[in-house]
C-alpha cells in the first residue's frame, strides 16, 4: 500500500501557492520596507531570483526522485546516511514550525477583535494561556483535515488558494488608488547595500518566496510528478513573486509621509495586531479591516494546513529510509502518514510556547530552510556522476554553472539571516546528528561519515565568517567585500562536497518507489 496518486498540475500549483502566500503578505511588505525603503522593491527581485534558481536545481532533482517527502532523502541518495539525515533534519525542523509561525500571526491579528487571545510582555505581543489552548484547538483541526487523505485536504486547498490571491490584489489595488505618495520611494535609507540584502533573509522575504519546494514535498501524490512537478514550481513561484512585488509597491507609495519624520527605520505600524490593518484604519476602510481579519483567518490558516500535512511527509520518508524510526514510515486506511502528523501536530503545539514573535522566528527558519536547500546543486552535480543516464522528465541546461550560482547565492542569503539565526540552527542541527551518529555508530552497516564531513566545513566556515567579518565585530567587512569572501568559500566548499559524494547512489533511498 502507498500514497494515492491523486494531484494534478493545478493542485500542485495551488499547493505551491498556498504555501507561500501565508502570513508572509501580512508582515513581509512591512518588515522589507522597515530595512530598505523603497530597496525593498530590488530586495524583492534578489530574493526571487535566489528562490529561482533553486527551483530551477530541484526541479531537475523533483523530476528524478519523484516521491513524497523527497527533500529528505536527496542527501541520502548522494552522500549516505548521515549526510541523509542532517538534510532530512534540517528540512523537518523548518517545516514543522511553519504552522505555529503561521497560527501566531493568525491570533496577533485578531487580537484586536479577541484581546484576550494575546498579553503583551514588555514590547512583545504573546500568547495568553487561553490564546495557546485556541492554537491547540486549531491544529487539532489541521491535523484532523490532514488526516482525511490528500483529496480531502487538496479540495481545502484549491478553495482558500482562490481567496488567497483575490484579497492582497484587492488590497493592494485600493491602497494605491486611494494613497499615492510616490515621494515615498525617494526616502533615503542609507548604507552599502546591507539593508537591501538584510530584507532579502531578515525582511522575510526568502522565507515568503521559497513555498515553490511544496510541490516536491507532495510529488508522491501527484499523477504525472515528471512533469508536473517542475511546472508547478515555476508556475506558482511565478505567480506569487508578481503578488509580493505589486503589495510591496503599494505598501510604500500608501504609508502616509507624516508616519516617515524618522525615515523608513523608524516606521511604526502596529494598530490591530498587524501593519496592514493599521493602514486601512488610518483610512477609515472599515470593510477593509473586516477583509484583512478574515483573511487572517484563511491565509495563514491554509498554509498552516499545507505544512502540517507536507513536515509530515518529510519525517515518513525518513520513517520509510530508516533515519527515524520505522513507525513513522506507517500508513492508515487513508494512505497518509498518520503516525508522523499527529507527530508534527504534537511538535507545533509544543513550539507555541516559546514562539517569540514572527520575525524571529523567521529568520531561524529561513535559516534552516536554506541550509537544507543548498544539498540541492551538491546533489545535482553529485547524480548527474552518479546516475547519467538515469531518466529525467526535466535536465537542468548549464547544470554545472547554474549549481555554482545557486550555491553561492544560497550562502549569501544564511549570512543574510544574522549570526544569531545561524547560530541556532546550527546548533539545532549539530546536537540531534551527534545523537543520530552515537546511536548508529555501533551498527554494522555504519552511516558513511566522510561524504557527511563537507556539512561540518560548510557551517563551521560560515559560522566563523559571521563571527570575523560581519557587522560589529573584529574584522567587520563592508557588504559587498564580505560577499565576495563567500563567494570564494562557497566556491571551495562546493567542488569538495560534490566530490565527496558515495561512488553509486545509495542503496537506502527510495528512488521512484513508495
Amino acid at each position: 500500500m502507498g500514497l494515492r496518486k491523486e494531484l494534478n498540475l493545478t493542485s500542485l500549483t495551488m499547493a505551491v501557492v498556498t504555501g507561500t502566500i501565508g502570513s508572509g503578505w501580512l508582515f513581509a511588505p512591512y518588515f522589507a520596507a522597515q530595512l530598505a525603503g523603497a530597496g525593498s522593491l530590488l530586495a524583492w527581485l534578489l530574493g526571487g531570483f535566489l528562490a529561482l534558481l533553486l527551483a530551477l536545481v530541484f526541479a531537475e532533482l523533483g523530476s528524478l526522485v519523484p516521491n513524497s517527502g523527497a527533500l529528505a532523502q536527496i542527501p541520502l541518495l548522494t552522500h549516505g546516511r548521515l549526510s541523509g539525515f542532517i538534510g532530512g533534519w534540517s528540512v523537518w525542523l523548518s517545516y514543522v514550525t511553519i504552522p505555529t509561525i503561521e497560527l501566531l500571526a493568525l491570533l496577533q491579528y485578531l487580537s484586536s477583535s479577541l484581546p484576550w487571545l494575546t498579553h503583551v510582555q514588555g514590547n512583545r505581543q504573546l500568547l495568553s494561556p487561553a490564546g495557546q489552548i485556541v492554537a491547540v484547538i486549531l491544529l487539532v483541526l489541521l491535523c484532523w483535515i490532514n488526516l482525511l487523505g490528500v483529496q480531502t485536504l487538496s479540495r481545502w486547498i484549491n478553495l482558500l488558494t482562490a481567496w488567497k490571491l483575490i484579497v492582497p490584489v484587492l488590497v493592494s489595488i485600493v491602497l494605491m488608488v486611494i494613497s499615492s505618495h510616490w515621494s515615498n520611494l525617494a526616502v533615503p535609507v542609507g548604507g552599502d547595500g546591507a539593508d537591501v540584502v538584510r530584507a532579502v533573509g531578515s525582511g522575510g522575504i526568502l522565507f515568503s518566496l521559497l513555498g515553490f519546494r511544496t510541490a516536491m514535498d507532495l510529488a508522491g501524490e501527484a499523477r504525472k510528478p515528471a512533469r508536473d512537478v517542475p511546472l508547478a514550481m515555476a508556475t506558482g513561484l511565478g505567480i506569487c513573486l508578481l503578488l509580493y512585488i505589486t503589495l510591496q509597491l503599494s505598501f510604500l507609495i500608501s504609508v502616509p509621509p507624516t508616519e516617515l519624520g524618522n525615515g523608513w527605520h523608524g516606521l511604526m505600524l502596529s494598530a490591530h495586531g498587524g501593519p496592514v490593518v493599521a493602514l486601512a484604519m488610518g483610512f477609515g476602510l472599515g470593510w477593509m479591516v473586516i477583509i484583512l481579519l478574515v483573511d487572517a483567518l484563511v491565509s495563514p490558516g491554509a498554509t498552516a494546513l499545507n505544512y502540517m500535512g507536507v513536515s509530515a511527509r518529510i519525517i515518513w520518508m525518513m520513517g520509510k529510509c530508516g533515519l527515524l524510526p520505522k513507525a513513522l514510515g506507517r500508513l492508515n486506511h487513508q494512505d497518509v502518514p498518520h503516525v508522523a502528523i499527529t507527530l508534527s501536530m504534537v511538535v507545533s503545539a509544543l513550539m507555541l510556547a516559546i514562539g517569540p514573535g514572527w520575525q524571529t522566528v523567521v529568520n531561524f527558519l529561513t535559516t534552516t530552510l536554506i541550509i537544507a536547500l543548498a544539498t540541492g546543486p551538491v546533489s545535482l552535480l553529485a547524480l548527474r556522476r552518479q546516475m547519467p543516464d538515469a531518466h529525467r522528465g526535466y535536465r537542468l541546461p548549464m547544470a554545472d554553472w547554474i549549481c555554482r550560482l545557486a550555491f553561492v547565492t544560497a550562502t549569501w542569503s544564511i549570512s543574510w539571516c544574522g549570526r544569531t539565526a545561524l547560530e541556532g540552527s546550527v546548533v539545532c542541527i549539530a546536537i540531534p546528528t551527534l545523537i543520530f551518529a552515537a546511536g548508529r555508530c555501533w551498527q554494522e552497516n555504519g552511516m558513511e561519515v566522510r561524504p557527511a564531513l563537507w556539512w561540518a566545513l560548510y557551517l563551521g566556515l560560515l559560522v566563523g565568517d559571521l563571527q570575523l567579518f560581519s557587522e560589529g565585530q573584529p574584522l567587520a567587512l563592508p557588504t559587498p567585500a564580505n560577499m565576495a569572501v563567500l563567494a570564494v568559500m562557497a566556491l571551495i566548499v562546493l567542488p569538495i562536497a560534490v566530490g565527496s559524494a558515495l561512488p553509486e547512489k545509495s542503496p537506502h533511498a527510495l528512488l521512484g518507489t513508495e
